[in-house]
């Protein structure tokens, strides 16, 4: 497991979420949007980014590049 810092647009805070270096970056999104479903509504149409680039939510996480403590932000529509 990969532990990662995810920002939601929308959140007022980061939160760690757990990855597998097989997850894809679409996973990740779900899963940041479901631990922060209590603050925040899910988004329509997540979009991923790292370190200022926008990425493909079929990339997984080992092919993005991401290790541990890496930052991710998902943003989109509502």
């Amino acid at each position: 497991m990969i532990p990662l810092y995810g920002f939601l647009q929308g959140d007022s805070m980061g939160l760690l979420i757990m990855a597998r270096e097989d997850d894809t970056l679409g996973r990740l999104a779900e899963k940041l949007q479901s631990a922060a479903d209590v603050r925040v509504a899910p988004l329509k149409r997540p979009r991923v980014m790292v370190a200022g680039r926008l990425l493909d939510l079929e990339m997984t996480v080992a092919a993005a590049g991401l290790t541990a403590l890496d930052k991710f932000e998902v943003g989109g529509t509502r």
